[in-house]
């Protein structure tokens, strides 16, 4: 009878490693793919100097598990924008679906977009509030 014990609870203690196993595999492989295309978007955004903030836009970046972008990102209108703007939905997309397929779960505060752009040390910064 113990050993039956056992062998239940090293049968459940397998089932349940090998789901973790899978589920983690799928995770390194989601966020190996979002942290790549997330560094491409942000280098691309900070390729342009910011002289005039009239030459650039936001765009909103990510995607919070209960809805709503995470943050907000500047970028230079001088960039190829179809382009860059394809790539920021690519990975707004490619973080939706993560969120899903491993249920993650965040702060469910909502981030507002920004109010304007100023350049400040050949930088974009985003203006919130006023």
């Amino acid at each position: 009878m113990k050993a039956m014990k056992l062998n239940y609870s090293l049968i459940i203690v397998l089932l349940l490693s090998s789901c973790f196993a899978f589920e983690s595999d799928q995770k390194v492989e989601l966020s190996t793919e979002m942290t790549l295309l997330g560094q491409e978007i942000k280098e691309l955004a900070e390729s342009q100097p910011c002289m005039d903030p009239s030459d650039w836009d936001f765009v909103a970046f990510g995607s919070k598990p209960c809805g709503g972008p995470w943050e907000y990102i500047a970028y230079s209108k001088k960039i190829n924008v179809k382009n860059f703007l394809e790539k920021v939905q690519q990975y707004n997309d490619l973080q939706r679906e993560d969120n899903i397929r491993n249920n993650r779960f965040s702060n469910c505060l909502f981030v507002g977009p920004p109010s304007g752009i100023t350049c400040e040390g050949g930088k974009a910064i985003l203006i919130y509030g006023g």
